[in-house]
């Protein structure tokens, strides 16, 4: 037999102790719930951007800095396919920090190395990598955003001014490109696009604290750089700028003393962007009257913008030339559209005359008194033709013709086109002439003359022409020898008798002037006979001094030349 099995004790269950163990992985749990509380605390915003390229740019390396502090961290890199795979999409985590500057006027841009005309920038991300730079903006808040492709010129912390420049073309302008006050840089070009109607350029400046209080309502920009050369009265003259104007151009402004007393320009005002210096005084002369010139000849080595002169200066230019045809009459003719600058001209002004009472009033004035209007050569080496202004009073009276909505100008001629058609004319009543008829009749007269110089008659008349001379020339000598010397001789006596008589007749009549009374007949009677006898000796004296310079003229008369010693042909 088995033995009995004991008896079953009955008694309460005591409860399980907690072992310390646990606190372990307790503690370990609030610890990671602290740091997940304080990590979502912490955590900023989630923002993505736009950018045309991803270069250099990698999810979770690439950081967000603003002046070298990190505030995020790219997160995902992706290619936007609502653009058509033409760009990328960056999602970025920030810094809860920065959480209120993430605003619609926030702006980023990839700092990368960038080689420039006017510097070299990024080289340090050659060390750390490519990072992303925020600049905080203003508006409400974004956290889409369009990043820049080119770091911004001006940031928005730069204290300044930025102003709007308009112009017709761009030039040599480039995004950065200084902005000169007295070729000191103070300030850069921001950017520039085209205008709301296409026909010019918008060019966009900032002028930095404290030069932009120096541009006023007056101010006057022009763009610098280029090589300048022209020809003067000294020559060649060239003007060149600095290498870095040469080569990045710029913009330089200045503003006339008597604008310095009014208050400074203000922020996003607008000016006009000349291209050069010279233009700002051409660009001062606002009134501006249109004519029109009608040429018929070739107008060759004229161009749009040549200058209108009057006795060498300028006033005014040619804005359009263009070709008319009449198919009435076949012909051509050409317009010349030029404006008058009528500042350029002082009038001066009579206190009797009466007011101008039209633009055109002036040179209607001009016009009746010659003024005509005709195209000269400015330059032998160019070949550039100008409109010179002159007045010619031979030119028939006319008036400005008003029949267009442009008065008309009367031209004139050029001197080789006057030249050109003289010879012309010339050529035609050449033509006109019977060349043949006229011809055969001078050949029959020559034939006839031929004839009549070989005929016996004229060689006999010839013959006795010489014999005739011979004598004469006998008879020449014989006066020279024989006659001529006697006369002279005579004729000289003869003077001098005359002279002495006329002394002794001034001596006797001074014997009597004492006793001859003034108002006497005797006295005046004396006088005359004096004078008488003066004159005669006087022209005894001239005849003698006759004979002896021309002998011959016994024979001949006066003035006749007679050589004794040339042979008779």
């Amino acid at each position: 037999t088995l033995p009995p099995l004991p008896e079953p004790r009955i008694g309460r269950r005591r409860l399980a102790t907690l072992s310390p163990i646990w606190l372990v992985p307790l503690i370990a749990a609030l610890v990671a719930s602290w740091i997940a509380w304080r990590t979502l605390a912490e955590q900023g915003p989630t923002i993505s951007i736009t950018f045309k390229s991803a270069e250099g740019i990698a999810a979770g390396k690439t950081r967000i800095k603003h002046k070298e502090v990190d505030i995020g961290l790219v997160t995902a890199v992706k290619v936007d396919v609502g653009s058509l795979y033409s760009r990328v999409t960056i999602t970025a985590e920030m810094s809860r920090a920065v959480e209120d500057h993430l605003t619609e006027g926030t702006r980023f841009w990839v700092v990368r190395p960038r080689l420039s005309l006017k510097e070299v920038s990024g080289l340090s991300t050659l060390v750390s990598g490519t990072y992303i730079e925020m600049e905080p903006g203003s508006g409400p808040e974004h956290h889409t955003f369009t990043g820049m492709d080119t770091p911004p010129v001006i940031r928005a912390d730069q204290a300044g001014a930025r102003f709007l420049l308009t112009t017709e073309s761009l030039g040599s302008l480039t995004q950065g490109a200084p902005v000169y006050y007295r070729d000191i840089p103070v300030g850069e070009v921001m950017g520039y696009n085209l205008t709301d109607d296409k026909q010019g350029v918008s060019v966009h400046i900032f002028v930095q604290a404290p030069h932009h209080l120096m541009v006023h309502k007056e101010s006057r920009f022009w763009q610098v750089g280029g090589v300048d050369l022209s020809l003067t009265a000294e020559g060649f003259a060239v003007h060149t700028n600095s290498l870095q104007k040469l080569v990045q151009g710029g913009v330089a402004f200045e503003t006339p003393e008597a604008a310095n007393g009014e208050p400074p320009a203000a922020d996003g005002a607008s000016f006009r962007l000349f291209p050069d210096r010279k233009s700002i005084d051409e660009g001062s002369y606002t009134r501006k009257i249109p004519y029109v010139l009608f040429f018929d000849g070739s107008v060759r080595g004229l161009k749009t913008g040549a200058p209108v002169e009057f006795r060498g200066i300028r006033i005014g230019s040619v804005t359009d030339i263009r070709m008319e045809y009449d198919s009435v009459n076949g012909t051509f003719r050409i317009p010349v559209l030029v404006q008058i600058e009528p500042e350029r001209v002082t009038e001066i002004k009579h206190l009797d005359e009466a007011p101008e009472e039209s633009p055109y009033s002036l040179l209607d004035q001009l016009v009746a008194k010659g003024l005509r209007a005709r195209l000269q050569m400015g330059s032998i080496l160019t070949g550039q033709l100008f409109v010179e202004l002159d007045l010619h009073p031979e030119a028939p009276r006319v008036h400005l013709g008003k029949k267009g909505p442009i008065p008309e100008l009367p031209t004139i001629g050029t001197p080789l086109d006057e030249i050109t058609s003289s010879v012309n004319d010339f050529l035609k009543r050449l033509r006109a002439l019977p060349l043949e008829s006229i011809g055969k009749e001078l050949e029959a007269t020559v034939a006839g003359a031929n004839k009549t110089i070989n005929s016996p008659e004229v060689l006999q008349t010839v013959i006795a022409l010489k014999e005739s001379l011979l004598s004469l020339q006998k008879a020449l000598n014989r006066l020279d020898t024989e006659t001529l010397p006697a006369t002279s001789t005579s004729l000289r006596e003869t003077s001098e008798a005359a002279r002495e008589a006329m002394i002794q007749a001034q001596q006797t009549l001074k014997s009597v002037e004492g006793a001859i009374r003034p108002d006497s007949p005797l006295h005046y009677g004396l006088v005359e006979a004096t004078n008488e006898l003066a004159a005669s000796a006087r022209a005894i004296r001239a005849l003698v001094e006759a004979l002896e310079r021309q002998p011959e003229s016994l024979l001949f008369g006066k003035g006749a030349t007679v050589d004794p010693g040339r042979s008779p042909p």
